[in-house]
Order: C-alpha cells, then sequence, then structure tokens
C-alpha cells in the first residue's frame, strides 16, 4: 500500500498482505514450469484442498461450494438460470448493487417477469423494521429473492437470517450476494440455511484478484451450471465449475494464504478493530463536516457512511472523488435516495489519521461540499 495514501476505500479494492503475494507468486511459478502437469493434473487435487479450507471459514457443506471469478459472476450464474415466466415475480432492494439490479432487470425483461425492489430507509430503523420492508414485498407470484449481506451502497448489514427463515417458510428460494462478508462477518452458511450464497474472498479476506466463492443448497446442485460450459459439465456440479477454460488459478489457490494472515491475530481481533476503527472514524469525519452518521443498532460494520452537508448531482460526487484523490485520499461517494453519502471503510492497514487526513481534505474542499 502506498504509504501516501489514506486509503478508505478497501470496501472497493482492498490491498493484498505481502506473504500472500508471494505465495500467488511461488504457484505461477510452480504452474509455468510444467503447464500442463499443474493445470491438468495437480489442479483438481488443489482446489479440493482450497474448497475444504473455504467452508471451513464459511461453515458451510463443502458438497456445495464451487468458484468464481467474483460475486457479480456467481449471482449473474444464479440470476441466468432462473426459471421465470409472464407473471412471476423477483424481489430484492433499494440497496441493491447495481450490477446485480442490471441482471435482474434484464433477466425479467426477457422473461416477462416483473421486478419489485423494496425501499428500505437510512438510517435504518431496526433489524425487525428492515426484514419487514423486505419480506413484505413477498407475494405467491415471488420466484426469487435477492439480497445483499452486506450492501455495498451503504454498508448496511441485512438481517438476513430473519429473512431468510421466513422465504423457507414460504418456499421462496433466495439468493444472498455477500461480496462483503466473508472476512468482515462471521458467515455461517449452514445455519443460515439460503438457497444460493456468493461472496468475494478478495475483499475483505484479502486474497488476491479474483477469488470469489458460490454455495448452492443441495435441491439445486444437479441443475445449476457455470455460465460457460465446458469440458466437465456432464460430470457433475464440482467439474462443471472447476474448469471453465484456461485462466490463472492462482489467486484461487492463494486463498488459503490469506486466511492464514488473518488467523495469526484472529479473525474475531480483527473484525473487532475494524468495526471499532470505522465507527470512530465515522463520528470523527462527520463531526469535522458538521453532520451525523446513521445509527448503527448492529446493523453496521467495518464500512461506515457519512453524510455530505447536501446531495449531490453525480458529475460533482465523481469530482469530488477525483478532489480527494489529489489530495491522496481514497474515499467513495456512493448513492442511496441521492449522491449523498461517504462510504469510509477501515482495515488493519488503517489507523485513525487516516481519517483525519480525509476530515482535513474535505475542509480544503471545493464549494459544493459546504
Amino acid at each position: 500500500m502506498d504509504p501516501a495514501l489514506a486509503y478508505l476505500n478497501h470496501g472497493s479494492f482492498g490491498a493484498t498482505p505481502v506473504p500472500v503475494l508471494a505465495e500467488q507468486q511461488r504457484l505461477r511459478t510452480a504452474m509455468e514450469r510444467n503447464p500442463v502437469g499443474f493445470l491438468a493434473h495437480r489442479l483438481p487435487e488443489l482446489l479440493d484442498g482450497v474448497r475444504a479450507e473455504v467452508a471451513a471459514f464459511l461453515r458451510a457443506d463443502p458438497a456445495g461450494l464451487v468458484f468464481v471469478d467474483n460475486a457479480t459472476t456467481g449471482t449473474q450464474t444464479v440470476i441466468a438460470q432462473a426459471r421465470l415466466g409472464p407473471g412471476d415475480e423477483v424481489v430484492t432492494t433499494d440497496h441493491c448493487y447495481p450490477a446485480v439490479l442490471a441482471q435482474l432487470r434484464r433477466s425479467v425483461e426477457a422473461s416477462g417477469a416483473r421486478l419489485e425492489v423494496a425501499e428500505v430507509a437510512l438510517p435504518a430503523p431496526g433489524r425487525a423494521e428492515v426484514a419487514e420492508a423486505v419480506l413484505s414485498r413477498l407475494t405467491e407470484r415471488t420466484r426469487l429473492l435477492v439480497v445483499d449481506h452486506v450492501a455495498s451502497c451503504s454498508g448496511l448489514v441485512f438481517p438476513v437470517e430473519e429473512i431468510v427463515a421466513e422465504c423457507r417458510r414460504h418456499g421462496v428460494p433466495v439468493l444472498i450476494d455477500g461480496a462483503h462478508a466473508a472476512g468482515m462477518l462471521p458467515v455461517d452458511l449452514g445455519r443460515l440455511g439460503a438457497d444460493f450464497w456468493t461472496g468475494n474472498m478478495h475483499k475483505w479476506v484479502c486474497a488476491p484478484k479474483a477469488s470469489a466463492a458460490l454455495w448452492v443448497a443441495p435441491r439445486w446442485r444437479d441443475t445449476l451450471r457455470p455460465l460457460v460450459t465446458s469440458h466437465g459439465v456432464a460430470d457433475g456440479f464440482w467439474p462443471a465449475f472447476d474448469w471453465t477454460g484456461t485462466r490463472d488459478p492462482t489467486a484461487l489457490l492463494a486463498v488459503p494464504a490469506a486466511l492464514d494472515f488473518f488467523d495469526r491475530p484472529g479473525w474475531t481481533a480483527v473484525r473487532e478493530h475494524n468495526n471499532e476503527l470505522a465507527r470512530q472514524g465515522a463520528e470523527l469525519v462527520a463531526d469535522r463536516i458538521g453532520t451525523s452518521p446513521p445509527p448503527a443498532d448492529g446493523l453496521a460494520a467495518a464500512m461506515r457512511l457519512v453524510p455530505l452537508p447536501r446531495p449531490l448531482s453525480e458529475s460533482d460526487a465523481r469530482a469530488l472523488e477525483r478532489r480527494l484523490l489529489d489530495l491522496r485520499v481514497v474515499v467513495p461517494v456512493t448513492y442511496h435516495g441521492g449522491w449523498r453519502w461517504l462510504r469510509l471503510s477501515a482495515q488493519l492497514y488503517n489507523t485513525l489519521s487516516d481519517f483525519e487526513r480525509l476530515a482535513d481534505s474535505l475542509g480544503a474542499g471545493p464549494v459544493y461540499l459546504r
């Protein structure tokens, strides 16, 4: 990480630890010394080893775990194979990641189904109210619910346990976009009981880009297949996903090194550190610019929002990001009900001085911030 930066945007792209990059390079060297031997003969066993470690980390049945490049690929894999027809409904929320929302819109337009978008207010009123805002949009026509584990635009930690439990009672399949969940939150997929969950290993686990997991409940494993059909498609769930064509698998194979890196301080300590630093940093910045961060009430973790003094146009939001980057501060302006939020992330490489830098830089910002 460039020491000249105040880097507060781990939520978009975080830094991979040096020993994890070294392990990836070791794997690349081994692959290039004998590409056929590595990719055709060693890779299946290596993937099974990674699968076992990731499944244990996510408390998931390894039989349902396959790998994709990123969570967006995971959501598209499920959405593209949803069996929708005219009159069917799909439910999501207004915190949905834009790429996933685009996937859903394309799917319902092609099938004649309808997309229902549940509005979840900010500040979020509480777990029960957030769950009810989502579940109130279910009808007898609902064929799929897509909900974030941790929303990208807001950092809101959705009460997925309550949502999934109620959807199971109504027989509605649930796809959870867990892009930010692994590493930020303790994830227990066995207990959660969702139909589909996909999450990145290259965000809060800090594995190399691009490495992600897709977990699928038993009832769907015989039919769900990757977006790219290749040699293993007729051989079952794992083989179909394990080889979809030539790619560099070393980012994925280095995931165990990233898990080991955080095992040393301990995942509980890492999460507590990041959550507390994000909270303190958001309060510091908000106080300096005369606003107040939304109350968390157990619905926020290592990404926190700071409201700007007033909403911006999208062009002004992008200009503010660029201005801050010129001042060597990296932070996104995000959208929910207008371009009005700074989304602050905290990771082990951050200190409170990074948030001080942001606050100082906002004081030197353009007039439309005031």
